[in-house]
């Protein structure tokens, strides 16, 4: 074994810890580059607000039909969900009482006739023998008293017959317009009433919107209004357009209601599908700026947003003063053409350095 060789090994390592002791450390430098930020470009103040109600389908023509006389139902010859053409029968009362008065209204008009030809038979030679002096005046006067009631009792009775036809006609209740049987309310054998609902029919000239509009928001709606329907379960939204609204208000619900045409019809809707009307009212008591609500930052119980100015951030207090969708709408010290932070405003303090400006997808120097 040689001797030498620990402090050898002893000096070489302390040579080396030596060595490595003068090689000068890496030194780390901190990344100050301004942080990119997406923005905005304000536009004019807006003083609308978005308003959503509840709202539904209901067909264009759409009517309950009722029996106009009263009687038992012979028939009912549709059933719920059968499309049918105007005029089809849909049902039928028992014709039997009605055929029974017309047959004795019958009788009475050919004995009311038959008295009327002999009441001017009557007159005729009691004005003969007036005119040889045989009889007394007044007899004419009788005469002729009885043609006239003789003949208005014949117009009673051609009236009363009529009456008894239409009833017949009306015992057959028919389509007023192709469409869609919805209900069917009563059965056969069953006691029509008049003006009692016994069917419901709705057409196919297409759907319109109905929607119950809160006396509050009652002034600041009307006809022309372009609004906007999202039905539930139906992608996507359909325009549309207020044409009535009603002038009376419900006196539980204290609302009226509105209805607006469709610019394009829903396919595979159906009647009485819900959904949302949307309404963009004005209102002149909250004008403001829209902003997507990441541009809204809070700091204690303050908000603010973040304008880039002359390339560095400014923290401009504002108030928010209402919402439309996902968007906030904010009153402040704000002008048309501001440049407003949407994305990274919590990194940058008042008056920080501002880097690359994303505007959309486009990138600006400002």
């Amino acid at each position: 074994m040689n001797r030498f060789s620990t402090p050898v090994t002893a000096v070489a390592l302390s040579l080396g810890l030596l060595l490595q002791g003068c090689t000068p450390q890496a030194q780390i430098v901190a990344d100050k580059t301004p942080r990119p930020v997406r923005a905005v470009v304000l536009s004019q103040p807006q003083s609308m607000e978005l308003i959503s109600l509840p709202a539904t389908l209901e067909p264009v023509e759409h009517a309950q039909l009722a029996f106009r006389v009263a009687g038992p139902v012979q028939s009912v010859q549709v059933h719920q969900g059968q499309r049918v053409r105007k005029g089809d029968v849909l049902m039928q009362l028992d014709p039997h009482d009605f055929e029974v008065q017309i047959a004795e209204y019958q009788a009475r008009l050919i004995e009311a006739r038959a008295q009327a030809n002999q009441a001017q038979q009557e007159r005729a030679r009691v004005a003969a023998a007036d005119r040889d002096d045989a009889i007394a005046r007044v007899e004419l006067d009788r005469a002729n008293t009885a043609v006239e009631r003789t003949a208005a009792a014949v117009t009673i009775v051609e009236q009363r017959l009529q009456m008894m036809q239409d009833a017949l006609r009306y015992s057959v209740l028919t389509a007023p317009f192709d469409g869609v049987v919805s209900s069917v309310a009563i059965e056969a054998h069953e006691q029509a009433i008049p003006a009692m609902n016994v069917l419901t029919l709705h057409g196919e000239a297409g759907f319109q919107v109905r929607l119950d509009l809160p006396e509050q928001l009652a002034h600041r709606v009307h006809i022309g209004m372009k609004a906007a329907l999202k039905l539930k379960n139906h992608p996507g939204e359909f325009e549309s357009q207020i044409s009535e609204i009603s002038h009376s208000a419900s006196l539980l619900s204290r609302t009226f209601q509105v209805t607006a045409t469709l610019d394009h019809q829903p396919l595979g809707a159906w009647p009485e599908q819900t959904g949302l009307m949307t309404l963009a009212l004005t209102s002149s008591q909250h004008p403001g700026f829209l902003l997507p609500s990441s541009a809204v930052q809070s700091q204690g119980e303050s908000t603010y947003v973040s304008v880039v100015d002359n390339g560095r951030a400014a923290r401009i207090p504002v108030e928010v003063v209402g919402y439309q969708r996902d968007r906030v709408r904010v009153q402040g010290q704000l002008q048309q053409g501001d440049v407003v932070m949407i994305s990274g405003a919590p990194y940058f303090d008042d008056g920080a350095q501002v880097g690359d400006i994303l505007l959309g997808d486009r990138q600006v120097v400002l």
